[in-house]
């Protein structure tokens, strides 16, 4: 018995050392006739790996430092057959190969195509795009840079959408904040390679938007900061009323005398609205300091007020300095007035804001209510020394 085991083992001992010599006595291409060795073959499989990836075509059947291409999952390929003495691999045909012949791990293929191949497919392109649009992004961020001087800019919109997409930052895979029609404007601050950075006036919204889709009008105007000395007010103490006009008004004293100030706001541009501002010492608000201050059984007047002399809303709004103002803006589609009321240590302002009439079925809109309320906000009074 102990010789018979001695013999077998000698035996697997010898098939064992003959296996590699017989592999690597193959010819170099490793190609063969296999339809002279394998019935069936050659014969069309697909790739399909176990994470979706792709798969190594190898020069020959063995792992290391021989890949010469990939094949992508659920790609068909022609399977030449198994490879003699090595079962693990497949010979298939390959443009990039030895006679036209290269190798691939036979447990990669399979004999119909995978039903997912489509969806990996399409998911695997959207992660690239995804890459390429990060990696775009990046290299506009870093060369971001500010104008030395802000530009006005007109949206040039494409024929396709009649839009163009204004981003949260220089690149397509930002998000959306608006999208803008043909002829928009916008003020530019700061550049990219290929993007705006640029603030929309009628919103105040700070944004991105490509180079491809504006025309540049021009550099902006510089922006006075200096305010403009209103008039005085003479009633229990000496004020000097000073304020910063919205863009593009002038403004029209009517009456600077005694307790009363009123002034006319106006633009040559027909789309603004007028404005007509009212400041006047109220002896029944003669100890409150702000709107805020007024009792409730007040306000509640307040607002009868205003409700019985029109059909309107009312709402009130905190200002950045914490003077809350009652906003009175008519109910209806086509908004013909916004009554903006505050008081401010006894005195009363009232800021009426009414449709140009140069205009043509011109609407109130929130901004234009908005650019009321920066007013109101800015308004100093300077005690006189």
């Amino acid at each position: 018995m102990k010789k018979i085991l001695s013999a077998a083992l000698l035996l697997c001992m010898m098939v064992s050392l003959a296996a590699p010599a017989l592999a690597s006595a193959a010819p170099e291409s490793y190609g063969y006739p296999t339809d002279e060795y394998q019935p069936g073959f050659p014969k069309t499989m697909y790739v399909y790996t176990e994470n979706g990836g792709k798969l190594n075509v190898r020069r020959e059947p063995a792992s290391g430092d021989n890949v010469i291409g990939q094949l992508e999952y659920g790609q068909s390929v022609s399977v030449e057959g198994p490879v003699p003495f090595l079962p693990d691999w497949y010979c298939i045909r390959y443009n990039k190969g030895n006679n036209g012949l290269a190798y691939v791990m036979a447990r990669y293929l399979v004999s119909s195509k995978p039903a997912d191949a489509q969806k990996k497919q399409e998911q695997k392109q959207a992660e690239a795009e995804q890459k390429q649009n990060l990696e775009e992004l990046n290299r506009q961020l870093k060369s971001a840079q500010s104008l030395a001087q802000p530009l006005m800019l007109a949206v040039r919109a494409s024929r396709a959408s009649g839009w163009v997409n204004f981003r949260v930052g220089p690149g397509v895979a930002t998000d959306r904040i608006a999208s803008f029609p043909d002829g928009k404007e916008l003020k530019a601050i700061g550049e990219t390679e290929k993007w705006y950075q640029a603030t929309d006036p009628e919103t105040g919204k700070t944004g991105y938007i490509s180079k491809n889709f504006v025309t540049v009008l021009g550099a902006v105007k510089e922006e006075t900061t200096a305010k403009t000395q209103m008039g005085k007010l003479n009633v229990n103490g000496e004020f000097s009323l000073q304020c910063q006009l919205p863009e593009g008004y002038t403004m029209q004293l009517i009456n600077t005398m005694g307790t009363k100030i009123i002034a006319f706001i106006t633009s040559e541009d027909s789309e603004k609205p007028v404005l007509e501002l009212s400041i006047a010492f109220d002896e029944l608000l003669v100890n409150v300091d702000r709107l805020n201050d007024l009792s409730e059984e007040a306000l509640k007047e307040l607002e009868a007020t205003f409700t019985d002399m029109n059909d309107v809303e009312i709402s009130y709004k905190e200002t950045a300095y914490g003077t809350k103002l009652l906003i009175a803006q008519e109910v209806g589609d086509d908004t013909d007035f916004v009554d903006i009321f505050s008081i401010y240590k006894g005195y009363s302002i009232e800021f009426v804001m009414t449709p140009n009439p140069k205009a043509k079925d011109q609407t109130l809109t929130d901004s234009q209510i908005q650019m009321c309320i920066d007013f109101l906000t800015d308004l100093d009074f300077v005690p006189v020394q």
